[in-house]
């Protein structure tokens, strides 16, 4: 029954999508139960209604809910409001006046003075909490005899290659700056000199060589402790999606809704639907609807030109899984905030029935919540592209060490005027002080997972088919995949909802 059920949901949608017609949870019920489900589907695509709620529906029938289940033979209307098993909720958000990263002063040069102080002495925070580092002002550096070792701490100001093959970086604290030489013949070195990047803070070990000249020895990064993986006692699950892209015409809407069964516990093996019971948590990190004017010529692209309608309909999804499950929401450069970091939460004039659901929490990109004991650092992963486009060997079809890189540098924050634009606001959650255990991403389409020094990474997938650009590019996005991963021992579950 389970199957057959399945089956018509998939027919429907595929008929409707064919009439250009977008149906809500609803529509979708009301239509499952009907004979004459088609008929009704032309007609009101005849009639330009783009959107069908059960309301439409209900102008044109007249039948009641008991003639409609006679004609399935008296079977029972499929819910898709599955009920999951219920546990105690054990969340919270953290930091949560920075999870609303609400606009600070004018955007003048002051602001931008103080975030760059910020970051310096944040970094310089978690550099120093290491008992190995004895870092020392870089104006004391006269005082430094030449070939002794020395500790520096600074920010990287200037780059670039000398002519016998070295890299050559300028260094600065808040006080003073000096010249660090990477040479290409010093093997602790070597790998660093080309994964270091403007604005970046570092720790270097080396030796004097000339007046407010060392040349380095070792690159000490803020990175994150090597910690063993925390896990939980509990049985808990949860699970993760990303740029839903909703409105767009390549918006992959029968994966999705095969996702939303799926959620619900009305699709897959009896393994699957145990295991789909204990999800208790689901991150949904950005780019949930296409947007209006993102790009140019975006408007050609869309089947929902309005974004009010695109977050009707993404709201009627995300309120078409159960109740029982926390999901946390975060934005991307597509959704009605704007584009630079850190971004707002989704406006409620947008959303307001998600604002108004108990279980939906709409945040911050990025943020910091606490599940079962667990830490999480949500992002949408914006500042990735500036990243893959600045380190050589890595690539988009492994955005998960581009995530490491990250972590490397506590801080998603990078090169300043680089294609990804950053507000010139203090906002704690930029900067990783601690150590995050579960960390959620996406924006670049495509799944990857690792764990790395006990934090573990989630890249998700995306639900929009592969776009012009991207086949320009050569990027083969992975669609249509949902992410479930159980606490109790990490363990990542991929969930195709693509053929």
């Amino acid at each position: 029954m389970a199957e057959e059920i399945n089956n018509k949901i998939d027919e429907i949608i595929d008929f409707a999508r064919h009439k250009k017609v977008f149906l809500s949870k609803d529509a979708l019920e009301v239509l499952l139960v009907r004979v004459d489900w088609k008929d009704i589907v032309e007609e009101l695509a005849s009639e330009g209604c783009f959107i069908v709620a059960k309301k439409d529906i209900e102008k044109k029938v007249t039948k009641t809910k008991i003639f409609l289940a006679e004609e399935l033979g008296g079977a029972e209307v499929p819910s898709q409001k599955h009920i999951v098993e219920q546990s105690p909720k054990n969340f919270k958000i953290i930091n949560a006046k920075n999870n609303l990263n609400k606009g600070q002063g004018n955007g003048g040069t002051n602001d931008f003075l103080e975030l760059f102080r910020f970051k310096f002495n944040s970094l310089k925070s978690i550099l120093e909490q290491r008992n190995s580092i004895r870092a020392k002002p870089i104006k004391n550096i006269g005082y430094v005899k030449e070939k002794e070792e020395l500790e520096i701490i600074g920010m990287v100001y200037r780059k670039w290659e000398t002519k016998t093959g070295n890299t050559a970086i300028e260094l600065e604290d808040l006080e003073s700056r000096c010249i660090v030489v990477l040479s290409k013949n010093e093997h602790g070195v070597e790998l660093e000199r080309h994964r270091i990047m403007l604005d970046d803070v570092i720790c270097v070990r080396g030796i004097k060589i000339a007046k407010d000249m060392i040349l380095a020895k070792e690159v000490i990064w803020p990175d994150i402790p090597q910690r063993e993986i925390k896990l939980t006692k509990k049985d808990v699950c949860v699970a993760s999606i990303s740029d839903l892209h909703v409105g767009s015409k390549l918006f992959l809407e029968g994966a999705f809704q095969k996702f939303i069964s799926w959620i619900n516990g009305d699709a897959g093996s009896d393994e699957e639907k145990k295991f789909v019971k204990k999800i208790k948590y689901l991150f949904v990190t950005g780019d949930n609807i296409d947007g209006i004017g993102v790009y140019p010529k975006q408007h050609s692209e869309l089947n929902i030109k309005s974004i009010k309608e695109q977050y009707n309909l993404f709201s009627d999804y995300m309120l078409q899984i159960p109740d029982n499950i926390e999901i946390f929401i975060i934005p991307g450069q597509h959704d009605a905030v704007r584009w630079a970091d850190p971004q707002q939460p989704i406006p409620e004039k947008f959303v307001p029935k998600l604002y108004a659901a108990e279980n939906i929490h709409l945040l911050g990109s990025p943020s910091w919540v606490e599940i079962e004991d667990l830490k999480v650092f949500l992002y949408h992963g914006s500042c990735l592209h500036d990243l893959i486009a600045s380190i050589s060997g890595l690539s988009y079809e492994h955005p998960q060490q581009g995530v490491v890189e990250l972590l490397k540098r506590r801080c998603v924050m990078l090169t300043y005027g680089l294609s990804h634009p950053y507000a010139p606001e203090i906002n704690e959650n930029v900067f990783m002080k601690e150590s995050p255990d579960l960390v959620f991403m996406g924006d670049l389409h495509h799944t990857g997972y690792l764990t790395y020094r006990g934090t573990t990474i989630v890249n998700n997938s995306t639900w929009q088919d592969r776009t012009e650009y991207q086949i320009k590019l050569g990027h083969m996005p992975t669609p249509g995949v949902a992410i479930a991963m159980n606490l109790k021992d990490r363990k990542i579950y991929a969930r195709m909802m693509v053929s």
